[in-house]
């Protein structure tokens, strides 16, 4: 890490970096839930084939570095009405629900976080929920899992929009309990943007994501946490997404059909045209700008937290960033060397289980925990930099020392 005259800062695009929080919290329960449907990359090759791009399954892996997405029965059954019933990929497990909606993923992710933490729902004075792709306006999610956990009329906020809610998830739970009597915050994220917000067939940004869920619980600690956030609506076009108004619904179910019209025809230039041209009810992604984008940001807020604790890089075990794709987690690497000084070594501390699950937005950096705990990486007493970065352009991080959990089986293999 380069270090600048006193009082002064890197060139910083996206980070101010005297906006930040600085609170004695710590995590102390950690829960995911991944449903038990799989789409491989066989799936989407097959569509790109079908509308004229040809690619193979090989080809997409290479490019994306997915192997794999979890998904609910629903978004099988999905998949196969918009693809036909004869794609191949999409995984069925008879053992799985048939119906599972957003708030059941969050609530078995929730209760995984209690158990590991050796916590009754009671003992949670506040819940926090997160999500880009949920449809539940109000009630609102965070509103029911804290009924469905049996928590009576608590404090229930509902943070929505991209990946980068997970980061200001963390800043907002720090301040509320340094702000209040509350003395532990659920923070619970639940993700389906295959089915919700992408359009199936519109391959090169619907093969990223998969579906699931995280929780974590946060409480009152004795030693200093560091979080920041920022937003910069100037790279909005980049990665957006508007939600249908009853007055787009009519417009929406016309294009829907004639999406299907041209995929049946294998018209695939003029079904990117459409998709590119109405902008309400997908989302829409320049990979090009996310890839030059979000690396930076999410080095730059991983830096300035770093600078604010008097941390050297060496001095922090594990980067663990929203799982947007592999190239991205590698290019913030590259850039916190390049760009503010950091030792090479900055690259072996990047975390990324993107292969196997996807892009899971809010659910991201619990999932990559849950596994980091699996291959017994993560100790107690380590330093971690969990940065994120989401359409809008939002961007944060939070900088905390893990202390374990009271009983990780719970979380690692669950009854």
């Amino acid at each position: 890490m380069t270090f600048t005259e006193a009082g002064q800062w890197p060139n910083y695009s996206y980070v101010i970096p005297h906006i930040y929080t600085q609170a004695k919290v710590r995590l102390v329960g950690l829960g995911t839930y991944v449903p038990k449907g799989v789409i491989t990359n066989e799936f989407f090759a097959h569509i790109s084939t079908r509308l004229g791009s040809p690619r193979r399954a090989e080809d997409l892996e290479r490019v994306t570095g997915l192997e794999t997405r979890h998904v609910r029965t629903s978004t099988l059954e999905l998949c196969r009405a918009m693809a036909g019933a004869d794609a191949p990929g999409l995984i069925e497990d008879t053992s799985g629900p048939r119906e599972e909606s957003m708030v059941d993923m969050a609530v078995i992710a929730a209760k995984r976080a209690l158990a590991s933490a050796g916590l009754q729902a009671s003992d949670i004075d506040t819940v926090v929920g997160l999500s880009s792709s949920d449809n539940e306006s109000f009630p609102t999610i965070a509103g029911l899992v804290t009924h469905r956990l049996g928590l009576g009329p608590l404090r229930s906020t509902m943070l929505k929009g991209a990946c980068a809610c997970q980061a200001e998830g963390f800043q907002v739970a720090s301040e509320i309990l340094m702000a209040s009597t509350a003395k532990r915050v659920l923070l619970v994220a639940t993700e389906g943007l295959l089915p919700n917000i992408m359009h199936v067939l519109d391959w090169k940004t619907s093969s990223l994501f998969g579906e699931g869920a995280a929780a974590f619980i946060i409480e009152r600690g004795d030693e200093d946490t560091y979080v920041i956030n920022g937003s910069d609506a100037r790279q909005a076009q980049a990665l957006c997404y508007q939600t249908p108004l009853r007055k787009d619904a009519v417009e929406m179910a016309e294009v829907d059909l004639k999406i299907r019209q041209l995929y049946n025809e294998g018209r695939g230039e003029e079904l990117s045209q459409l998709l590119s041209q109405y902008m309400v009810g997908y989302a829409k992604m320049n990979g090009k700008e996310v890839y030059r984008e979000a690396p930076r940001a999410m080095a730059e807020c991983v830096d300035a937290l770093c600078r604010h604790a008097g941390l050297s890089p060496d001095e922090l075990a594990h980067i663990v960033p929203h799982q947007a794709n592999s190239r991205i987690t590698r290019r913030m690497g590259e850039l916190l060397i390049h760009d503010f000084g950091w030792p090479d070594s900055t690259m072996s501390k990047l975390v990324d289980n993107f292969r196997y699950y996807g892009n899971l937005s809010n659910a991201s950096i619990g999932l990559a925990l849950i596994e980091l705990l699996r291959q017994e990486r993560l100790k107690a007493g380590q330093w971690l930099a969990l940065p994120a970065v989401g359409g809008g352009l939002n961007y944060g991080c939070w900088l905390v020392r893990f202390q374990g959990l009271k009983n990780p089986e719970a979380t690692l293999n669950p009854a």
